[in-house]
Parts: structure tokens; sequence; C-alpha cells
């Protein structure tokens, strides 16, 4: 038998879920109220820096790489796309993030817990309501992280 490389469909199909499972437990963050950026851009943010982490780790020699590198980058990206917890929340020191805006951080919470929502709200209403939520976390996430 002769060994190939997957199929770039197969490798993209895989890919695809992945990021999938990824957004739908950022979707459970952000639904906690969480999230102080919107969905796609926390899993956009995630996927990229796990994928640049494996890329990183696989092409260094073994003896030249930094143990902590995926730990590093893992606070990083949490402390950009989360809030912490109030019981969390730093007393002002220097290195905590940002704060977040309230606003964005709320309509990204209130985004993501109307995504199915028990048929309150005409497909129109939906639209609408969603547009709103969207350009409040979005405008006022990007405020706060660059």
């Amino acid at each position: 038998m002769k060994y190939s490389a997957p199929s770039v469909a197969a490798s993209a199909r895989v890919i695809h879920e992945s990021v999938e499972v990824l957004k739908s437990l950022v979707l459970r963050i952000a639904e906690a109220g969480r999230l102080r950026v919107d969905v796609s851009r926390a899993t956009d943010l995630m996927y990229a820096a796990g994928t640049g982490v494996t890329l990183t780790l696989i092409t260094t020699p073994p003896v030249e790489r930094d143990p902590r590198l995926s730990e590093t980058m893992r606070e990083a990206i949490l402390s950009a796309v989360t809030v912490p917890a109030p019981a969390e929340a730093p007393n002002g020191s220097p290195d905590a993030p940002p704060a977040a805006d309230p606003v964005a951080v709320h309509a990204v919470a209130l985004r993501a817990l109307l995504t199915d929502p028990p048929g309150v709200l005409s497909p129109a209403e939906q639209q609408l309501l969603n547009d709103r939520l969207d350009r409040l976390a979005t405008a006022r996430s990007h405020a706060t992280v660059g």
C-alpha cells in the first residue's frame, strides 16, 4: 500500500468541523457574558493562535522549542477575548488587560443567547436585532481591543 497525503477536500472538511466545535465552545463563553469580542472574531483569533503555535512548534528543532509557548499564547488569547469573572476582576494591576466595554460584552452575550429564539421574533425582526447587536459588539469591542 502506498502512502499519500490526505486530500485537500478531506483536510478542509476536518478543519471546518474542528472550527465549528471551537465556535460552539466560544458561543458558550459568550452566553455566560464573558466574551469581549464577537463570537466569530474570538473563534478566528483562537484558531489562528492554535495553528500558529502548532506550526511554530513543529518547525522548531526540539532542543530550541519553548516549552511554555502554548501556555503563553493561550493566556494571551484568553486575556484578549474574554473578560474576567467579577470575582477575578483585577485591581488595577499594570499587566491587566484593558477593561471591556460593558455594552459590547452584553451585546455579544445577548446575541449568543438569542441564536435560536423560541419564535418570539419574526425572521426579519431577528435579522434586524442580530445586525444591531453585532454592530454594537464589533464597534465597541474594537475600541477596547486593538
